[in-house]
């Protein structure tokens, strides 16, 4: 699916340019009929300087000059949008693992990992619902590196939550009770792709990942 406000964003765009250039047609004509009325009845026996009118023929030039780049530069820039959408529909039907504290619960099931920058005292887990209410908390593995995690979608009192968009946390202590650096990815199914605001985005469930970064891909 291709979001409706990165077409809008391409119209106004072209509008623009559209709207550039019948401005600047519309200046040059009138420019010139100016130009041919001063010709016709200037005195010949005191011509009158060119110097401004070619400068101010450079000048038009020079405009049509940018709007032309412009509209290049545009088709190129919708050119390789269409490219990175095109080759993003290979996702579809694949399962990605995506930095992202956003989790799809997919079947009753979500998988994600986190890191810690160094070893914990102690590592506090929370997963929220799309209201921000906590549905289900834990404690987590305490070392450096990257840690599996496995959600079978229960919250803490062993009732299955409905499939949707969940958040998960991460707060790791240090001995001296600081904050340890964390970081987590997800992993979930691409339903589809979308754009927004110029960037090509993965869908998983009502999720939306760029595509930059994905980390890794299953089939």
């Amino acid at each position: 699916m291709v979001d409706v406000s990165a077409l809008t964003s391409g119209t106004a765009v072209q509008s623009t340019e559209n709207a550039s250039r019948n401005k600047l047609a519309k200046d040059l004509d009138s420019f010139l009929t100016l130009l041919t009325s001063q010709l016709k009845n200037q005195d010949p026996l005191s011509p009158m300087d060119s110097t401004e009118f070619t400068n101010q023929l450079v000048q038009f030039a020079q405009v049509e000059q940018a709007i032309n780049s412009n509209e290049s530069l545009t088709s190129l820039i919708s050119l390789s949008q269409q490219s990175i959408v095109t080759n993003a529909v290979n996702y579809i039907g694949k399962t990605v693992e995506a930095n992202s504290s956003k989790v799809p619960l997919q079947d009753g099931q979500a998988k994600m990992a986190y890191g810690l920058a160094a070893d914990a005292q102690s590592v506090a887990i929370v997963i929220r619902n799309e209201a921000g209410t906590i549905v289900y908390s834990t404690t987590g593995e305490k070392t450096k590196g990257v840690h599996p995690l496995d959600w079978d979608g229960k919250d803490n009192m062993g009732i299955q939550q409905p499939d949707g968009t969940y958040e998960i946390q991460v707060t790791a202590l240090s001995k001296n009770d600081e904050a340890v650096e964390t970081y987590t990815t997800v992993f979930g199914k691409v339903s589809g792709v979308t754009q927004k605001e110029g960037q090509t985005l993965l869908v998983m469930d009502k999720i939306g990942v760029p595509i930059d970064k994905v980390l890794s891909i299953t089939g």
